[in-house]
């Protein structure tokens, strides 16, 4: 394998401003979350999942915001399709710790799920789903450590979605065979292309030569509110995302 860059990220209130690193990511009630379709609301404590044990490897969740498809009040974990905890280690296991025994068996007790959390899973997506960056621009080193590229001097106006990678670590088998390859260090494409997404249709690109500037942008449908910019010809791109954190699950019908 190789090196990748880590990532941090940030949050604030509007109230002071003061910026602290996210938490961990709370995965145990992703289900929740992935279902989830109301608007934050700038409140990091309020409890969206409410815990009970009930015993020994075992919880019930309650949640307080709207599901998709369902109605406000409590419901449980299995009517959302999670898992309880028992069935969560099991898969944990299976996929992680095979060489474990059961009595070794690690075991991580149940959580609340706060709005921090839940806005913490949505950064995370957001990243994993959209984090883009031109073909070239990034380099992986003869140690497989993923470095910019200093050769790198920008796209031409008219390089369409081919061009454009996911920044992030590979997770398609046929990519993460590549990486063990001799050649590995020496391939500007060692990152996923954008246009390999599906369903097809994910991304539009705007800009390019018909335009004085030079600016391309790429946005997301998925992702209503992220933007990639990138100037032809230099070295400069970055990503954006201003919007309500909220999936766009009518994807299917507008693509």
């Amino acid at each position: 394998m190789y090196e990748f860059p880590v990532k941090k990220f940030y949050w604030a209130l509007s109230k002071d401003y003061e910026f602290s690193e996210l938490p961990e990511l709370n995965d145990q009630h992703k289900n929740a979350v992935n279902y989830a379709n109301a608007y934050f609301e700038g409140n990091p404590k309020k409890v969206l999942v409410k815990v009970k044990k009930e015993g020994e490897g075992k919880f019930t969740s309650s949640f307080y915001f709207h599901i998709e498809g369902g109605a406000e009040g409590d419901k449980t974990a299995e009517d959302a399709g999670g898992e309880d905890a028992e069935g969560g280690a099991a898969k944990a296991k299976a996929d992680n710790l095979s060489d474990l025994s059961e009595e070794e068996e690690i075991k991580i007790p149940p959580k609340d799920l706060t709005e921090l959390d839940r806005l913490t899973f949505i950064v995370f997506a957001i990243e994993n789903d959209c984090s883009i960056a031109p073909v070239g621009a990034f380099k992986m080193t003869p140690l497989h450590q993923v470095r910019r590229n200093e050769a790198f001097h920008g796209l031409q106006a008219d390089q369409d979605l081919q061009s454009y990678l996911h920044f992030r670590n590979v997770q398609t088998q046929a990519y993460k065979d590549q990486l063990d390859q001799p050649g590995a260090p020496f391939n500007p494409n060692f990152l996923e292309s954008i246009i390999d997404d599906q369903p097809r249709g994910l991304w539009t690109i705007q800009g390019g030569k018909d335009h004085d500037d030079k600016i391309i942008t790429i946005r997301s449908i998925m992702w209503p509110g992220f933007i990639f910019y990138h100037k032809a010809g230099t070295k400069k791109f970055g990503n954006l995302y201003i919007g309500d954190g909220l999936k766009n699950e009518e994807l299917h019908f507008m693509i």
